[in-house]
């Protein structure tokens, strides 16, 4: 594609709008973060007013060669629809008190047409933003909302008249709900973070600190993919961005030491995911839980710290496992790949430190996220600024206001449609009816509740990002959830590791197509290796609503036994599926690993016990059929 300064005509002019709007909201970002916020209703209007004008500007222009008929349409499409942006917009900034205290329920003529534009403004505005799969999403919801009561059965509800549709579509409980709030409120300030350490190269230290830890390992290149992506992407917030950052980098590495193109694709796809799990920033998820559930973070991100680590353990075992099924030679690639502690790494170690510091030190102080996340940016950009190898100049300054704007565009122009989704879930009845098809079927057996409940995680947070797709899903399944006596922590923590692993699950899998095509391998192929490499990630949620203890319900001393326990069925359940332990496993073998590792999970300790036995014995097996390999080799010898 035509770089974009060399753009011709609309397109460069939209570049430019779309930059000015970016900047425009970092700006006012800024601003209301350090001086204070306008009333929630002018926010909003605000941002999604440059939110809108910025997408509809800058995104999905379509190829000239296509045409110039569908080119021109295009322009005069965006023109209209930027039109629509800033005329509701501008329309509600003006109004929004009159329509709030006098016209709430009773809306005029010129109030539904600045509902009626603005909504489809934002339809637009998220097509190009996310595509047509996610506009399929947006245009079922708002079709059901004005026919679902044609709809015979359980999906039927009652009519709705299209006045009540675009008032509430286009309202708090809608377009300007908790989703959007949420992207304004915590989200975009840890994406200026986000930039902020990337354009100073901060970021760039946890690629150099995971060759360093993963030095001299026959593993290594696996290990570094998995270390790197997991604490890259705990920022970044998005799998197929985390992948495209990191896996550059990694993906080449791993091929060099010997690993196969798929399995490669599929580790750094699963530990891109991964990230977004792992505290302190949980890819912005921490900080959106605590804002809907009203948890405090810091409970939030104990809580979350356990069952994180032992995902990525599980993807250190299988790493470890394949390149001893592989026979690696030692140390393999990442030696090669690691340099010395440079003054510039020093800088950056520095830097991140400082950085991360301030950032929880201002959390556990009580301070609120996007207050913490500010004053962690400047931090960054401050203590940068005192070393020469990272003093970021006008280039890197001006790149911080775009880019921190520029973005958190989709996720915003996203989560403003995934508005129209709540409503209809609201306004229809249909969270509360499929909450009772949960607990129903829970009353009778919990397990398929909650395997109902991740399959609607998975299958709705398809293409989705992990905050939309857990926005969405944790108002349907969430209550759902604690009326069947799940603590509120485990439920939405439950829905939202499912939401996350829905961007590594066929056949959407984004993280995964993003790794494939860097890797040039089959993303089928790759989708199989991923699903054995996430498995224990499928695993975990189910595991903690049985076994409350391993997030620390009940105290320390019994999470550290549960978690001791559930590391032994994660190592075993991990080699059962590599085929590989001490030694290549024989099918008996492996069957042998997976029951005593499901009889852990089991909820009852007489289980339990059985299964740590039945384990043990596999382990003797393979200590007692390695040692007979190595008389045999050194009899041949």
């Amino acid at each position: 594609m035509t770089p974009t300064a060399a753009r011709p005509g609309p397109e460069r002019l939209g570049k430019i709008v779309e930059a000015l709007c970016a900047s425009a909201i970092t700006a006012l970002l800024v601003y209301t973060t350090a001086f204070g916020r306008f009333s929630s209703d002018l926010m909003n209007a605000m941002f999604l007013t440059l939110t809108l004008i910025a997408v509809l500007a800058g995104r999905g222009w379509p190829d000239r060669a296509r045409g110039a008929l569908i080119f021109w349409g295009d322009v005069v499409v965006r023109l209209v629809m930027i039109g629509f942006a800033i005329g509701s917009g501008v329309y509600y900034m003006l109004n929004y008190g009159e329509i709030a205290a006098m016209r709430a329920g009773l809306p005029n003529t010129a109030d539904l047409i600045c509902y009626a534009v603005g909504i489809i403004a934002v339809i637009d505005a998220a097509r190009r933003a996310e595509g047509l799969l996610f506009l399929g999403v947006i245009l079922i919801f708002t079709a059901y909302l004005f026919f679902g009561h044609l709809i015979p059965g359980l999906l039927n509800h009652r009519p709705l008249w299209t006045e009540e549709i675009l008032e509430l579509v286009y309202s708090p409980q809608g377009i300007y709900g908790v989703a959007f709030t949420s992207v304004i409120n915590v989200v975009w300030i840890f994406i200026l973070l986000g930039v902020a350490l990337r354009i100073t190269g901060a970021g760039e230290f946890f690629n150099f600190i995971a060759l360093h830890l993963t030095r001299g390992l026959r593993s290594g290149p696996a290990q570094c993919a998995v270390i790197a992506s997991a604490l890259f992407g705990s920022i970044n917030g998005s799998a197929p961005a985390n992948v495209a950052s990191t896996g550059v980098l990694t993906i080449p590495m791993m091929r060099r030491a010997g690993f196969s193109a798929p399995f490669a694709a599929a580790v750094e796809a699963t530990a891109s995911c991964v990230g977004q799990l792992l505290p302190p920033v949980m890819g912005v998820g921490a900080f959106i839980m605590a804002e809907v559930t009203g948890i405090p973070y810091t409970t939030i991100m104990l809580v979350a710290i356990a069952p994180a680590l032992m995902f990525i353990g599980s993807l250190s075992v299988a790493v470890a496992l394949q390149a001893r099924k592989l026979d690696l030679t030692l140390g393999t690639g990442a030696g090669a790949e690691a340099t010395g502690w440079t003054p510039e790494r020093m800088a950056q170690g520095v830097t991140l430190f400082a950085t991360f510091a301030m950032l929880l030190a201002l959390l556990f102080s009580g301070f609120s996220a996007t207050y913490a996340g500010f004053f962690a940016t400047l931090t960054t950009m401050g203590v940068a600024t005192l070393f020469p190898q990272l003093r970021p100049g006008f280039t890197a300054w001006k790149d911080l206001v775009v880019s921190g704007g520029r973005e958190g565009l989709a996720l915003a122009a996203i989560c403003a449609a995934i508005g129209i989704v709540l409503a209809g879930v609201t306004a229809t009845g249909m969270g509360v009816k499929l909450n009772q098809s949960i607990i129903s079927l829970g009353g009778d057996t919990l397990f398929f509740a909650l395997l109902l409940a991740a399959a609607c995680a998975i299958v709705i947070g398809m293409g989705l990002p992990t905050a939309a797709a857990y926005l969405t899903v944790v108002f349907i399944a969430g209550p759902a959830l604690t009326e069947l006596g799940i603590d509120k922590l485990q439920a939405h923590m439950f829905i939202f590791y499912y939401a996350v692993l829905s961007a590594i699950t066929p056949p959407v899998a984004l993280a995964l197509f993003a790794a494939a095509a860097i890797a040039q391998c089959s993303p089928l192929v790759a989708a199989a290796q991923m699903m054995r490499l996430a498995f224990v990630g499928f695993i975990l949620p189910i595991a903690w609503i049985y076994h409350p203890e391993l997030m620390f319900e009940g105290g320390v001393q019994p999470a550290i036994g549960a978690i001791a326990v559930f590391c032994v069925a994660i190592i075993a359940t991990t080699a059962a599926l590599a085929g590989h332990g001490l030694t290549r496993l024989t099918l008996p073998e492996r069957a042998l690993l997976l029951a005593g590792s499901v009889g852990i999970v089991w909820p009852d300790m007489a289980a339990t016990v059985t299964g740590c036995i039945v384990i043990l014995l596999a382990l003797g097996w393979q200590l007692l059929t390695r040692h007979r390999q190595k008389q045999n080799s050194e009899a041949l010898s």
